[in-house]
């Protein structure tokens, strides 16, 4: 199954990086325990940016991160986006990072880009006082979106 919103790759194109749309292909993504605070995502023939989560803060606040990839092939990085578009680089390629963010009132987003990658990530979000998140897909589920489209062309 490929799952695609325009199948272009931004991992190294910073106007799309910073787009508010995202433009990503997945040829294979299985997300297996992902909750709205955690992501755990297997993926093949990942290519562009998809935003996982947009973060609101209502005041000042810091949050902490696990990160973890495993990588077959491609590149890769977990990317923090502040309102102000300054991109801070959480994780890139492969490995673990336990860190602590520091974020300004507004709104921030937590995003992946790819080119060509294979492999697994997973990312947990904790100590997240005064700030909301929201998955922006709204946790696709492939076998709803299957449905969704078949029901739409029935």
């Amino acid at each position: 199954m490929v799952l695609s919103a325009c199948g272009n790759s931004s991992y190294n194109d910073c106007n799309s990086i910073l787009s508010n749309e995202d433009s990503y292909t997945y040829q294979k993504c299985v997300d297996t325990g992902s909750t709205d605070a955690s992501l755990k995502r297997e993926f093949q023939g990942f290519n562009g940016k998809d935003t996982i989560w947009m973060l609101d803060v209502q005041e000042d606040a810091s949050i902490s991160l696990d990160l973890s990839t495993n990588l077959s092939s491609g590149k890769f990085k977990v990317l923090l986006v502040s309102e102000e578009n300054e991109i801070t680089t959480l994780l890139e390629g492969d490995g673990t990072q336990n860190t602590s963010i520091d974020l300004e009132k507004g709104t921030a987003r937590i995003i992946l880009v790819g080119d060509g990658t294979s492999g697994s990530c997973e990312i947990t979000l904790s100590d997240i006082s005064n700030v909301s998140v929201d998955s922006p897909s709204d946790g696709l589920d492939s076998e709803e979106w299957m449905d969704d489209f078949y029901n739409d062309w029935t």
